[in-house]
């Protein structure tokens, strides 16, 4: 049930209206549930949901049901885990502007696979993690493949260094504020150096071995950095590398910049 707290200002305040907190409790425990299993890529018992949330299970156990009911949770029948589905991913697709960015992210990137023969995958920055959302498969027969909705920290990630180094000011301040524990600032100061210097990111992944990530933001018609670009590049042996990695470098950027236009970005010259 809705209900609000209402918090009276003194009279003498410079305004006179109440400042109201309306609250849903049953709302936020839903969305607490979704927030922590976000988190867990193995998944949760009822019991390990209710300890996390320093809830009762009974307090807990309808809104999983009506959760898992509504195809936002799945249960494992073997392990009596509850897990994400791809319902969120789905209902945040319809969303206009990520609509657009995989409208016009889509064909490009389709294109691209088939000039270096290597998969890529767009992703977006969802707090202090880089999210894939639109994903495009290498022609070849030995290819690698990032799912959709794959999440990464920022740091440890090509598209992640993207972001912290060619967001606006303010963002790329709230993102580092995430990050001051776990880099240095002269690491941090080389990082982003050496990626605005050349306007991309090329780095050996830090998931899989073997893999070389590069990445070109992509912005939309403020000019903004809506998302990045990667291309997880498999360096084949002998004559499967038709496409070297200098080639790959020049068409990445060009897709990444055609997306861009595609967006509404503006080039220099025509701001």
């Amino acid at each position: 049930m809705l209900s609000a707290q209402v918090k009276m200002k003194p009279a003498n305040s410079a305004s006179a209206e109440n400042e109201k907190i309306y609250t849903a409790p049953a709302l936020e425990k839903g969305l607490d549930i979704l927030e922590l299993l976000a988190d867990e890529s193995e998944g949760l018992k009822l019991k390990d949901i209710a300890a996390r949330l320093q809830k009762s299970v009974s307090e807990i156990f309808r809104m999983v049901s009506v959760l898992e009911r509504r195809q936002y949770l799945t249960l494992d029948d073997n392990t009596d885990k509850y897990s994400l589905s791809l319902k969120l991913f789905e209902v945040a697709h319809r969303h206009v502007p990520i609509q657009k960015l995989v409208k016009a992210a889509s064909l490009e990137m389709e294109n691209l696979t088939k000039k270096i023969d290597q998969s890529c995958h767009l992703t977006i920055c969802a707090k202090n993690k880089v999210m894939v959302v639109v994903q495009k498969d290498s022609p070849m027969d030995k290819l690698i493949t990032i799912r959709l909705g794959a999440s990464a920290p920022l740091l440890n990630s090509c598209s992640g260094h993207i972001f912290i180094a060619f967001s606006s000011e303010q963002r790329s301040q709230e993102l580092l504020s995430e990050l001051e524990d776990e880099i240095t600032q002269d690491e941090l100061d080389n990082l982003l150096s050496i990626i605005r210097g050349q306007g991309f990111e090329r780095m050996l992944s830090k998931q899989i071995q073997g893999v070389e990530d590069i990445g070109f933001p992509i912005y939309d018609y403020n000019n903004e950095l809506i998302a990045c670009l990667v291309v997880p590049y498999l360096h084949y042996i002998g004559d499967l590398n038709s496409v070297n990695i200098n080639t790959a470098l020049r068409e990445i950027g060009k897709t990444a910049r055609q997306i861009s236009y595609k967006l509404g970005a503006r080039t220099k010259d025509e701001s």
